[in-house]
């Protein structure tokens, strides 16, 4: 059994590990097989996912899963982040568990209980200057949906932060540079104090 820290990377390209999981997703489905670990850990990502921070956080179980993709007649394909983080999802559970299967809610209960930015941060996938800054941020915001739902920060609240942090680093500026430069009504006294920061820090 691997030890615990960064899973190691796949084996085949991202886009690779995506076209095998939705391979498996389509057989699963033409056969009516039980789900597979994949299979739960994507249908538990997407149901973590499919909010935008407003209300209750998703449901997310064994149950819910099921009902998932009993309703998903044509399962989308997962995307290069999705594959990313099935595979570091189940990677973590059987290294929490030591053991080389694990039940459907012990997947689930770790997207609840741990969320799903941890296993974000260990893969490769890039981060948008919104979720570059919402690492930073989140906790010290009461933020949680990052955690849980990977939802970033409203826009102008991490440009606000920015700006007030002064131990931002020169790609936390630049970041908060891009979004306010994006903003419509940004005051262009802002984006030039950012401008003058990043010259200072780049």
């Amino acid at each position: 059994m691997p030890g615990r820290g960064t899973p190691p990377a796949p084996d085949s390209p991202h886009h690779a590990l995506a076209e095998l999981l939705t391979r498996q997703l389509v057989a699963e489905t033409e056969a009516a097989r039980p789900l597979s670990e994949t299979s739960v850990a994507l249908g538990a990502v997407r149901l973590a996912t499919s909010t935008d921070g407003s209300g209750p956080r998703p449901q997310v179980d064994a149950a819910a899963v099921e009902a998932y993709w009993q309703n998903v007649r044509l399962p989308s394909p997962p995307t290069e982040r999705e594959a990313l983080l099935v595979y570091g999802l189940i990677y973590q559970v059987h290294d929490d568990h030591r053991r080389n299967e694990v039940e459907p809610e012990q997947i689930c209960h770790h997207v609840r209980q741990a969320g799903l930015e941890p296993i974000l941060l260990r893969t490769a996938a890039p981060l948008t200057p919104a979720e570059l800054l919402t690492v930073r941020y989140a906790r010290s915001h009461g933020h949680p949906a990052w955690r849980y739902c990977l939802v970033p920060m409203d826009d102008a609240q991490l440009v606000r932060a920015v700006h007030t942090d002064r131990a931002a680093t020169a790609e936390h500026v630049e970041a908060a540079l891009t979004l306010a430069a994006a903003m419509p009504g940004t005051p262009e006294t802002v984006i030039s104090q950012l401008q003058a920061r990043l010259r200072l820090t780049g």
